[in-house]
């Protein structure tokens, strides 16, 4: 029996949010190389930390990591973050497009870790949306090494008390 193609199939309105809905299939396999970010991947799946780059010119970090410093030009060095920050900007989303989300509704937002010079977009986990505000302390937490893949997935942030 031939499988239902989705690309023929009509669009919709959703019933949360208000949107039209075009169903789509993608179907593709492919391996990413993360270059000059392997360890910052690496760290995720194989210690549980989240890793940064600091300018050995000016101490700027970055995390996500750069592999060169974006005022001096100069190439970064690898450093641990501390995995703790502040929460900048949040949104909830009802909808994914990838295997990246594994839960809709979920909560994504910017923390800025502690000495890093940009927030890293990142996951939230939380029981109650009230808590959710800008300012607001943040730390990073892992899965059980059994179920992480080196992946963004491996980490999110929760309140931090």
């Amino acid at each position: 029996m031939a499988e239902k193609d989705l690309r023929k199939e009509p669009g919709r309105w959703s019933d949360e949010g208000g949107v039209f809905i075009l169903p789509d299939e993608w179907r593709l396999s492919y391996m990413v190389s993360c270059g000059e970010l392997s360890p910052f991947f690496r760290a995720l799946k194989e210690e549980g930390k989240l890793m940064g780059t600091r300018c050995p010119s000016c101490d700027s970090i970055y995390c996500p990591p750069r592999s060169w410093c974006h005022d001096c030009y100069e190439d970064t060095e690898w450093v641990e973050m501390s995995g703790k920050g502040e929460l900048i900007a949040f949104t909830k989303g009802y909808f994914a497009t990838s295997d990246l989300v594994d839960e809709v509704p979920f909560y994504q937002g910017g923390v800025r870790l502690e000495g890093a010079r940009y927030p890293i977009v990142c996951r939230i986990k939380l029981d109650d949306e009230k808590n959710l505000r800008p300012g607001i302390p943040m730390r990073v937490e892992f899965k059980p090494p059994e179920e992480r893949l080196g992946r963004v997935t491996d980490y999110y942030f929760v309140l931090d008390g």
